[in-house]
């Protein structure tokens, strides 16, 4: 006969219930950390769209990025497309330099940061930057190289009160060889490679010799009037804003696109306020547009679509990430204060940082990007209430209505486990 009692049945004594109670226990503690961690992820994405960051990312940002040149991502991005490697550096020194000038005087990194910049600048206008582009051309390695090796060397002058007279000098040959090329072109639009030209290309260098005039005596003037004046009478007829690219030979406009009147609205701010705001009303008025919980930049005016290239990247229902980051700090310069920090949230939650004092964006795969944030965020703070609204007050409804729906299925989740398991002393 049997001395095993009853109760434990064909099941193995006590331990045999222990293992589906014990199991069911360990999903729901699974469970309960998934849904904790849901609820942390929603508040994050919210706290980004709705407070980002500012300077202090910048240089986080930045501390991501001087590792990240280091190990080679300048060449990396070179092997990418033909301007990668002098984009890079470029776009570094700019953000160095154009954070240091948000900072206090006698903040210590503000003297790190105008050395990281003075650093980018030496690195881009030398003998391998250029040897990528075409030395036959007017101005010589064409007016890309030209424009932003001048642009970043522009603004380190002005971070630094062009105290160094060897960097000064070295400027100032490079932006005669660009003024004599403006003086001397048929159209305001020069070539960044034979046959093509693009007219961001010459804003961005056109820009760079307004900010000389802006911290040295009066030496572009003329040069910097003529241009405006030209440029004016080349804007397209049917928006009245330069295209993304220009009729080498006469300057006539191309098509106009979000991601590059983004950043002529940017940089034409130091060349002549009047005509950066035209062009800012007409990237506000046709490619800001507000979709799916977002406000974004398209890349085509009202919504055409078509496809992306390497100038756009990759559209998502016809926004562009470079217009989005441009666009950020287009209306930051333009005094659209309030556009300008919905397109920083906006770029906070798509573009997935990680890090707090080392900050990358996508996993930091693609450094010019990182670059590119950094430097739009570190723009000119403004105030200015000048612009109307005129954006949707219910813009950020369907993504807040997501992150209602994710919180509440995590807390449904969790409302159980806080319960005790009512079999649990059974």
């Amino acid at each position: 006969m049997s001395r095993r009692p009853a109760s434990q049945g064909a099941g193995g004594g006590r331990g045999g219930s222990r293992g589906p109670r014990g199991g069911r226990g360990w999903r729901r503690r699974l469970e309960a950390v998934l849904a904790i961690a849901l609820i942390g992820v929603v508040a994050v994405c919210n706290l980004r769209l709705l407070a980002p960051r500012g300077p202090r990312a910048a240089i986080a940002q930045l501390r991501f990025l001087e590792g990240a040149l280091v190990d080679g991502a300048a060449e990396d991005m070179q092997r990418w497309f033909p301007e990668g490697r002098v984009f890079t550096w470029a776009l570094y020194g700019l953000a160095s330099a154009r954070t240091a000038m948000l900072l206090p005087p006698d903040d210590p990194r503000r003297a790190r940061l105008l050395a990281a910049s003075g650093a980018a600048v030496d690195t881009v206008f030398s003998d391998r930057a250029r040897s990528t582009f075409v030395r036959d051309m007017s101005p010589e390695w064409g007016v890309f190289y030209t424009s932003w090796s001048l642009y970043a060397a522009a603004e380190h002058l002005r971070a630094t009160g062009a105290s160094d007279p060897a960097r000064v000098e070295r400027f100032r040959l490079e932006a005669d060889r660009l003024a004599a090329a403006l003086d001397a072109s048929p159209t305001p639009f020069l070539q960044s490679y034979p046959g093509s030209s693009w007219p961001a290309d010459t804003s961005v260098g056109v820009a760079a010799l307004a900010i000389h005039d802006r911290v040295l005596p009066s030496r572009y003037g003329a040069t910097v009037r003529r241009w405006v004046s030209r440029a004016r009478e080349r804007t397209s007829p049917d928006l009245g804003a330069l295209g993304h690219t220009a009729d080498p030979r006469t300057g006539a406009s191309g098509e106009v696109r979000g991601s590059s009147l983004a950043l002529m609205a940017r940089v034409l701010v130091d060349v002549d306020s009047d005509f950066a705001r035209e062009q800012y009303r007409v990237l506000r008025d046709r490619f800001v547009r507000a979709r799916w919980g977002g406000i974004g930049v398209l890349e085509y005016a009202d919504g055409r679509y078509a496809g992306g290239d390497v100038d756009s990247g990759p559209l998502v229902l016809g926004f562009s990430g470079p217009a989005l980051v441009v666009g950020m700090a287009a209306a930051r310069a333009n005094g659209d204060a309030r556009l300008g920090r919905i397109l920083l949230g906006v770029t906070e939650l798509v573009g997935l940082p990680w890090g707090v004092s080392s900050r990358r964006y996508a996993g930091g795969l693609v450094p010019v990007g990182d670059a590119f944030i950094a430097w739009a965020r570190s723009g000119p703070p403004t105030t200015d209430a000048r612009w109307d609204p005129r954006l949707p007050w219910w813009w950020p409804v369907p993504v807040q209505l997501l992150f209602f729906l994710v919180a509440l299925r995590a807390w449904v989740v969790l409302c159980p486990i806080a319960r005790k398991d009512p079999g649990a002393g059974s």
